[in-house]
């Protein structure tokens, strides 16, 4: 019997489950184990910097690797593995998803893309809307139906859900602090974070006021002056290691931000406890962001 599976508005028909996956993105390869579907992964486009856990690990490491940054992916490159399906992220902000999903499924490959980034594809800004951990058991679930293992998809879903109530019991008498999440780089202005950003929502589940939650964006760089005036209790230093950046550990970041002049301003930065580092891949749009928040609970409750 065909299944359907919706692809930020897009509705994507399989007649039989994939048996050759494409995995994009450091997203898909978490969900589809969760899945049960891991089995399927034959192929990844992505780095191996993710701090996945073993299960999904050995996944990554046993598929055919395409290229290491996945919005290096081109038609051809996909086409070239010879797989029946590829599921991940955006690819590229400069690619026209619905035209190359059309392209692809001409050539008979299937593309799905993970729900935690519709916001970003035209047509999908209505799934994108949803709250970031709905999407994560949104797409568990999707992909479950699609390879015919909804049971063991129901069980990592309702076990991440038990997780994340965990954490909001665990900082349930926390009183209500004020954070903002940066994104640093060695090189370049820092980032940050607005309340359409998966972070967002688990400094929510954390008891946190994003400093930057007003803002209507997923990213943007906010100038000095709104830095320092945000005058957060916390801050986020959120860093992305890929084996090669001059900003690969929590010491980096943290000695990264308290060399930037245009933060002198914000006692945060200068107090240990204060001061968060967050590998990036923990506010993924995948199982990694349970992982991720409670890693920042055990973070705050060691304040």
């Amino acid at each position: 019997m065909p299944v359907s599976v919706d692809s930020c508005g897009r509705e994507v028909i399989f007649d039989t489950p994939p048996e050759r996956v494409l995995a994009i993105g450091s997203e898909a390869p978490g969900l589809l184990v969760a899945a049960g579907a891991g089995d399927s992964v034959t192929h990844y486009a992505g780095s191996l910097e993710v701090p996945f856990d073993a299960e999904v690990k050995d996944v990554v490491e046993g598929a055919e690797r395409v290229t290491e940054d996945s919005h290096d992916l081109s038609f051809e490159m996909i086409i070239s593995t010879g797989v029946d399906a590829a599921i991940g992220t955006d690819i590229s902000a400069a690619s026209d998803i619905n035209a190359l999903a059309e392209r692809l499924s001409q050539a008979g490959v299937e593309l799905i893309t993970v729900s935690g980034y519709c916001a970003g594809v035209e047509g999908g800004a209505s799934v994108g809307e949803q709250p970031g951990f709905d999407l994560i058991y949104r797409d568990i679930e999707a992909y479950g139906k699609l390879f015919g293992t909804q049971e063991i998809a129901d069980q990592a879903i309702q076990g991440l859900r038990e997780r994340v109530t965990a954490v909001e019991e665990q900082v349930a008498e926390r009183p209500q602090q004020s954070a903002i999440p940066l994104y640093v780089n060695a090189e370049g202005p820092l980032g940050a974070y607005g309340g359409q950003a998966l972070v967002s929502e688990q400094m929510a589940l954390l008891g946190l006021d994003n400093g930057f939650g007003g803002v209507e964006k997923r990213y943007f760089e906010p100038n000095a002056e709104e830095i320092v005036d945000s005058a957060p209790d916390l801050v986020f230093g959120m860093f992305l290691p890929t084996g090669s950046s001059e900003l690969e550990t929590e010491a980096d970041v943290i000695e990264e931000l308290r060399s930037r002049p245009e933060l002198a301003g914000l006692d945060a930065v200068a107090d240990d406890s204060a001061l968060l580092p967050l590998n990036y891949f923990y506010t993924s749009a995948s199982p990694l962001a349970v992982d991720g928040l409670e890693l920042l609970a055990d973070q705050l409750a060691n304040e």
